[in-house]
């Protein structure tokens, strides 16, 4: 009870702006609830030792047996993957499309090297044209009259798009697993940190960001590059995957609390 007590209002930083999201979407408290105790069911099957009856789940869970037997069909869907990152990942880095990790400008259509050839290593049953479209909604691409140019080193898709969500669900699913990970094991295996300071004016805050942000995607622009190169090294059937990512958040709550930094 008393890990309980220590528990739930930990939980206001992490429910605030994921209820903040789900209210702006439209998703109501019901159906929430509804998918969140197919998760308590999938995870005290996980955690449960020896036989996992009805009964036992229903002790761990608190919910009902009735809801026990209904949720143990729940399935944890992945979010999907999406075929534009992966494109301008090749793009960057197989010899054909890029020069020592600098992306070609290339024709729209034609035998390789061409972004048609490119789309269509991808993704066969996507037409290259419906995935030039998306690049270049989102700024990724820049079109001239029959060439393709790459301009950003990551697909960022459109705000409140699918693929947005699609994003979100994969980045902080991720970054809250390994947290989860950090404090359930007797040694942390993930690595995880923060620095987080108060007291500070916008104008400084905007160029701590402007330093980040250039850091950050110089960092994951060489482990993109590193990675494709190994996927092409890797044995047949590895299936290890991994997830590294960055943000910087700033606002004005707490602007009263001393300096603080991890």
């Amino acid at each position: 009870m008393c890990k309980k007590r220590i528990m739930l209002p930990m939980l206001d930083h992490i429910l605030a702006p994921l209820a903040r999201l789900l209210v702006a979407r439209g998703v109501v408290f019901s159906d929430l609830v509804e998918r969140l105790k197919g998760h308590y069911v999938q995870a005290a099957t996980e955690q449960s030792e020896g036989k996992t009856t009805d009964s036992r789940l229903s002790v761990m869970t608190g919910l009902q047996r009735r809801d026990i037997a209904r949720l143990r069909a729940f399935e944890h869907k992945q979010p999907k993957p999406n075929p534009l990152t992966r494109l301008v990942a090749l793009w960057q880095s197989l010899p054909e499309y890029s020069s020592d990790g600098a992306p070609k400008l290339l024709p729209r259509t034609g035998d390789a090297p061409s972004f048609e050839s490119l789309a269509r290593t991808v993704r066969q049953d996507v037409h290259p044209r419906a995935m030039l479209d998306a690049l270049f909604a989102s700024g990724t691409v820049k079109l001239s009259q029959d060439s393709v140019e790459l301009v950003q080193t990551a697909y960022v898709p459109l705000a409140g798009s699918e693929e947005q969500l699609d994003y979100l669900a994969a980045n902080v699913g991720d970054h809250l697993a390994a947290a989860a990970d950090n404090v359930l094991a007797p040694h942390p295996p993930h690595f995880e940190r923060a620095a987080h300071y108060t007291g500070l004016s916008e104008a400084q805050i905007k160029g701590l960001q402007s330093r980040y942000d250039a850091a950050q995607m110089a960092l994951l622009e060489e482990i993109a590059q590193d990675a494709e190169r190994l996927k092409a090294q890797a044995p047949a059937g590895a299936a290890q995957r991994f997830r590294a990512g960055g943000y910087f958040f700033s606002s004005t709550e707490n602007a009263n609390e001393g300096p603080t930094n991890d």
